[in-house]
C-alpha cells in the first residue's frame, strides 16, 4: 500500500541519478583526454627528437638547414595520420653550426566540451629540443 508521502517522492531519484551520471561521464572523458594527451606528447616529442638527430647527422655542417625538409617528412611519416593532419609543426633554428635546435608545437584534438578542455589545458605541446654536435679529435 502506497502512502501519500510515497506518491510525492516518486521520480525524485531520477534527477540525482542523471546528475551523477553526467558528472561520471565528464570525469571519464577527462581521464581519456589526459591519457590521449600523454600519449600524443610522447609520440610527438620522440618523432621531433628523431628528426633533430637526423639533421644533426647530416655531414655538411653549412647545409644542415637544407636537411630539415627531409627530417620534416620523416617526422610526419612517424606520426602517421596525426602528422598528416597538421596537428604538429617543427620550427628549426640553424644559427649555430655546433647545435641543432628544433621547436615542436602541437595542438592536440579534444573530446571534451570546450569549456572543460580549456580548464584542463593539456591540449598544447610546446617544446624545444637541442642536440649538441660532437667532433672526433
Amino acid at each position: 500500500m502506497i502512502t501519500r508521502r510515497g506518491v510525492a517522492d516518486r521520480g525524485a531519484g531520477l534527477v540525482g541519478t542523471s546528475a551523477g551520471f553526467l558528472v561520471f561521464l565528464l570525469l571519464m572523458l577527462a581521464a581519456v583526454q589526459i591519457l590521449f594527451n600523454l600519449y600524443a606528447n610522447s609520440m610527438v616529442t620522440t618523432a621531433a627528437h628523431d628528426a633533430a638527430r637526423e639533421v644533426a647527422g647530416f655531414d655538411a655542417s653549412t647545409d644542415r638547414c637544407a636537411a630539415t625538409s627531409g627530417a620534416e617528412a620523416t617526422f610526419a611519416e612517424a606520426l602517421g595520420d596525426y602528422g598528416d593532419a597538421g596537428y604538429a609543426t617543427l620550427i628549426w633554428t640553424c644559427t649555430d653550426p655546433q647545435v641543432v635546435s628544433v621547436r615542436v608545437v602541437a595542438d592536440h584534438p579534444t573530446i571534451l566540451p570546450p569549456r572543460m578542455a580549456g580548464l584542463i589545458s593539456l591540449g598544447r605541446l610546446d617544446r624545444t629540443i637541442t642536440i649538441r654536435l660532437e667532433e672526433f679529435q
